[in-house]
């Protein structure tokens, strides 16, 4: 990673140097860090709290950027520490003139946050605000308030085979005998738009895969997903309050980013089917240019379309200081449970739960 690192920050100066005077280059990044202690509870007669020192180096949101502007041509790189995922934007784009074409990947247009939550990169994305797709590659039209993408599809699998295969290390893997198949790009719409002081995104997004398994019998499988929501960002002097509310067909298939709800599951000839809705609000307030506070509430649920009780109920409650100790740098403390349920109709559903409380710090440079 450092090796990587090293080229792009070497190509980037090099392309700086040589770039004609006309052309703009910027770099920029951020460092984050969460400091505290994470409690989890099991919600099971016998079993003891779980208490853990948390004091990780954000790599989801921590990076390293350049972006790029010459006449109608633009461009932004933006990389983060190794993880599963080092690329977090990469895209070009091209003003026409009646809107911009966008290439690569970069937000798409079914991410509509409006959580305040920090603690170890954020979660509301699970528990009811708007993540969708997130950074994924394709090609955008934005044209004023609208956006509408062609993205990578999301292709499902679930049928498995009996014996589980060996990774190069000896150790068992899910092995799928079916093979999954796009049918049609991802697509995905949003549009933006002003009220008086409300800011409002209203987002749609539709995803189709098929999955065919030798047999025998040879059976095919279509998984059809969809998510569809709104949110908006309402100010009133210092303060704000943000709004999100969505419902989803089979979103693990359709890929909604940090999604809890259950996977659809075969059926000896179909696909049973999951319906999920969600919603979070956030308020914030600045009380003087050096210190804040914001606070939320989300909750997911999903349920699986089978004979039974088969539900899933995720909740999320937050608060957080944020100060600002100097231009770029920011501490949070902040406090926040998480809690998840899944009734199967068992006369005690356990409800697992997670309270954190500690610090997050931010350096943007």
């Amino acid at each position: 990673m450092r090796k990587l690192l090293i080229l792009v920050s070497a190509v980037a100066l090099v392309v700086a140097f040589t770039l004609p005077a006309a052309a703009e280059t910027n770099f920029y990044g951020d460092v984050r860090v969460s400091t505290g202690w994470n409690s989890f509870d099991a919600d099971v007669a016998g079993t003891d709290t779980v208490d853990n020192v948390s004091w990780p180096l954000d790599i989801g949101n921590t990076r390293f950027g350049a972006s790029f502007k010459s006449d109608s041509v633009g461009a932004n790189v933006e990389i983060r520490p190794n993880d599963a995922s080092y690329m977090r934007h990469w895209y070009g784009t091209w003003n026409y003139g009646g809107g911009t074409l966008v290439v690569g990947q970069t937000w798409t247009p079914t991410f509509a946050a409006v959580g305040g939550q920090n603690w170890e990169g954020g979660y509301a994305g699970m528990y009811g605000d708007m993540w969708g797709s997130l950074r994924a590659p394709g090609i955008q039209l934005w044209m004023g308030g609208l956006k509408i993408a062609a993205l990578t599809p999301s292709q499902a699998l679930r049928h498995v085979a009996v014996a589980p295969a060996l990774d190069e290390w000896g150790n068992p893997v899910t092995k799928f005998d079916g093979t999954a198949t796009g049918m049609l790009p991802k697509i995905e719409v949003q549009y933006a738009l002003k009220a008086g002081p409300a800011a409002i995104k209203i987002y749609g997004g539709y995803n189709s895969s098929e999955e065919e398994v030798a047999g025998p019998p040879k059976q095919t499988f279509d998984y059809n997903s969809y998510l569809i929501g709104a949110s908006a960002n309402i100010g009133f002097g210092a303060g704000s309050v943000g709004i999100n509310l969505y419902t989803a067909k089979n979103p693990k298939e359709y890929g909604h980013v940090g999604s809890q709800a259950q996977a659809a599951t075969l059926g000896a000839t179909d696909v049973n089917e999951v319906d999920a809705m969600g919603f979070l609000v956030n308020f914030a307030y600045n009380f003087n240019p050096m210190m804040g506070i914001y606070a939320g509430f989300g909750q997911a649920t999903d349920e699986l379309d089978v004979p039974g009780t088969s539900e899933g109920t995720h909740t999320l409650f937050y608060v957080g200081l944020p100060i600002n100790l100097a231009k770029g740098v920011t501490l949070t403390p902040e406090v926040g449970m998480m809690e998840n349920e899944l009734d199967t109709g068992a006369a005690v559903t356990p409800a697992p739960s997670t309270t954190y409380y500690g610090a997050y710090w931010r350096i943007a440079f």
